[in-house]
């Protein structure tokens, strides 16, 4: 069990995980290298166990797929953190019924996306967001642990969209594209990111094709408006939203400066000319 070090969860794991009479080993994370160290060393276990927010789930899952595939261990979720989007799409159940599922053999194949941007290649368990999602990404996690979830998730897309100046993009998307000022390119394996917005409802995890949702320029008036329609996360009926499903993309910056995250974990800027692409990994990861 790999646990963020700062969950507030951490003794109730340790408790659960104790009673199940089990060979378990359990590690609490430094930082994200250390979570990333963790699960690239996991070589020779049956089952690495997840235990944090959709941030820890993305740094334990890259640090898995650093391990050749049949040595790879099967990979759990336990929702310990403060957006636990992924956790909406994809449950692992309890501790017991991980270990009840190991011993049956009765996984689960997932998919991946597959980020080339900034010479290096990075894993997304979840969801990529391009544009003022990762400015808003960046500013919770500035702030995490110092207020409520919710209030630091909502106050800054609030602050965010009052300020934030769309660049423009070019999206290839399989063999056509879409050019325009982009306030946000979501890029989803699963549907939800932002603390429970469902940006992405044609996304699937192991349906073989990443999502993209892309939204033109929007204001605050505009989110208040489609708050309830994210939460559900049904379509937004509006010519500034438009949905895809494709098993590659490639987003070039034309004009402005372009943030990006992955799971919600701030990545870099890319500017004019810049580029990266993203591909679908299908069935990447075995799951309980």
């Amino acid at each position: 069990m790999i646990i963020h070090g700062r969950s507030k969860r951490k003794d109730a794991l340790i408790r659960e995980a104790n009673t199940l009479g089990q060979p378990i080993e359990i590690a609490f994370t430094l930082n994200d290298h250390h979570t990333k160290n963790l699960a690239e060393e996991s070589v020779g276990f049956d089952l690495v166990i997840s235990c944090g927010g959709d941030g820890t789930n993305n740094h334990v899952v890259n640090g898995l797929m650093q391990i050749p595939t049949k040595e790879r261990p099967a990979l759990g979720f336990i929702p310990a953190g403060s957006g636990n989007d992924f956790a909406r799409v994809f449950s692992s159940g309890t501790l017991s019924q991980m270990i009840e599922k190991l011993a049956s053999a009765s996984f689960r194949d997932i998919d991946l996306i597959q980020i080339d941007a900034f010479n290096a290649k990075t894993y997304v368990l979840n969801m990529t967001t391009c544009g003022i999602g990762a400015e808003i990404a960046k500013t919770v996690n500035a702030r995490k642990f110092k207020m409520p979830a919710a209030f630091n998730y909502y106050t800054a897309i609030i602050a965010w969209l009052a300020k934030y100046k769309a660049p423009v993009l070019k999206i290839d998307i399989g063999e056509k594209n879409v050019t325009g000022e982009t306030f946000l390119a979501a890029l989803g394996n699963g549907a939800y990111a932002g603390n429970g917005l469902g940006l992405n409802p044609q996304s699937g995890i192991n349906d073989g094709l990443m999502g993209l949702s892309v939204i033109g320029n929007v204001g605050v008036f505009d989110f208040i408006k489609y708050q309830s329609t994210l939460k559900r996360c049904d379509y937004v009926n509006d010519a500034r939203v438009t949905y895809h499903k494709s098993k590659s993309i490639k987003i070039t910056v034309l004009e402005g400066v372009l943030p990006i995250e992955t799971d919600g974990e701030f990545l870099g800027h890319l500017t004019k000319g810049q580029s990266f692409s993203a591909q679908i990994l299908p069935s990447a990861l075995k799951c309980v």
